[in-house]
């Protein structure tokens, strides 16, 4: 069962039951596939309930997506914060996000890979995120003197490679085997920063386990 932070007070337990239970449909089947009556079914509750909550299918999706990006970047904030130098501030939120995404295969792929599908609303979020992404990245502008002019855009294509890898280890279903490829996205992440030699040093650092 996919989990959605349903920590906050007051909150009402069958809408949580609705956001665990599109979370998994949508894990499960894609966006395209399901259907409120299916989600009610799973989450156990009457369709005018979710009327109540939701105003269709589509806002349903993009309030369970808002809650859990709202995690997923407050845990990565948290770790790239509690570092010092930008470079191990790019290696802890990574870790930090690789951890996020193993929790919860369904989770992730609803996050990550559905939002691709489920209009514009969707894609709105999705670009939301590749930005704070890249707002990670651009700090290390600070570090790159030696490598020639940069710019935001520098971070911004840097973030939309690394989304790219991602998305496509989600696809396949072999994200728990994230602390393999870790260091590729690292390498991918410092690399128009600290130079291709500096940024071959990140592929030598072992998985921890």
């Amino acid at each position: 069962m996919s989990h959605v932070n349903g920590s906050n007070r007051g909150r009402d337990p069958a809408r949580d039951r609705i956001a665990t239970a599109i979370v998994d449909l949508v894990g499960e089947h894609g966006f395209a596939a399901i259907e409120v009556d299916a989600v009610c079914e799973r989450a156990n509750v009457n369709r005018s309930h979710f009327d109540r909550c939701f105003a269709d299918l589509e806002d349903c999706f993009l309030s369970v997506h808002d809650e859990i990006a709202a995690e997923f970047c407050e845990r990565v904030k948290a770790a790239h914060e509690a570092a010092t130098s930008w470079h191990d501030r790019i290696w802890a939120a990574g870790w930090a996000a690789m951890r996020f995404l193993q929790e919860d295969p369904l989770r992730a792929r609803y996050f990550l890979v559905e939002v691709n599908g489920a209009g514009n609303g969707a894609q709105v979020r999705r670009d939301r995120l590749m930005q704070g992404c890249a707002d990670l990245l651009d700090g290390g502008r600070g570090e790159g003197g030696k490598h020639g002019p940069m710019s935001r855009c520098t971070a911004e294509i840097a973030a939309g490679a690394i989304y790219g890898v991602v998305l496509t280890k989600l696809e396949a279903g072999s994200i728990d085997r994230g602390e393999e490829f870790l260091s590729e996205l690292i390498y991918m992440a410092v690399m128009p920063y600290l130079g291709a030699r500096a940024a071959e040093d990140e592929l030598l650092v072992q998985p921890l386990h």
